[in-house]
């Protein structure tokens, strides 16, 4: 088989594949309010809860990263003298970096985030609520 026919029938292959990815990856036309199921309901409550449960994902992340930090400390320590010894150094000094990035990320973009969302939730229902009251004594 010449290069040329070998390319060609590599290519048509790579097409095929192509083609079958990425119908595999849309979604179907219909999906949408018919879908059945249980449906996501999300109010003040449900979003303040999230925003919790966040913050205890970042306190475990915190925990985890201080025990990790300290083992790696320690094994950075004992490497003094060789040449491998700096970088750990190097190493820790990048991973305090990014650990406090997603802390943040976890604190102010994901809880901070849904906090807010809960506390506009919360006006949004109170002022519902009190335009009910409103209508009811009518």
């Amino acid at each position: 088989m010449s290069f040329d026919e070998l390319w060609g029938q590599a290519r048509s292959n790579a097409v095929a594949r192509q083609h079958s990815n990425m119908r595999l990856n849309q979604l179907p036309a219909d999906v949408g309010g018919s879908a059945p199921g249980k449906k996501l309901v999300a109010d003040s409550g449900f979003l303040m809860n999230r925003a919790t449960k966040a913050d205890t994902v970042r306190d475990d992340f915190v925990k985890v990263d201080d025990s990790a930090t300290k083992e790696t400390s320690q094994v950075g320590a004992s490497l003094k003298g060789f040449k491998s010894g700096p970088a750990f150094s190097t190493f820790l000094t990048r991973w305090r970096e990014q650990v406090k990035y997603v802390e943040n990320l976890l604190k102010n973009d994901i809880a901070g985030t849904l906090r807010s969302s809960a506390n506009e939730y919360a006006a949004r229902e109170e002022k519902e609520k009190s335009r009910h009251s409103k209508e009811k004594l009518k």
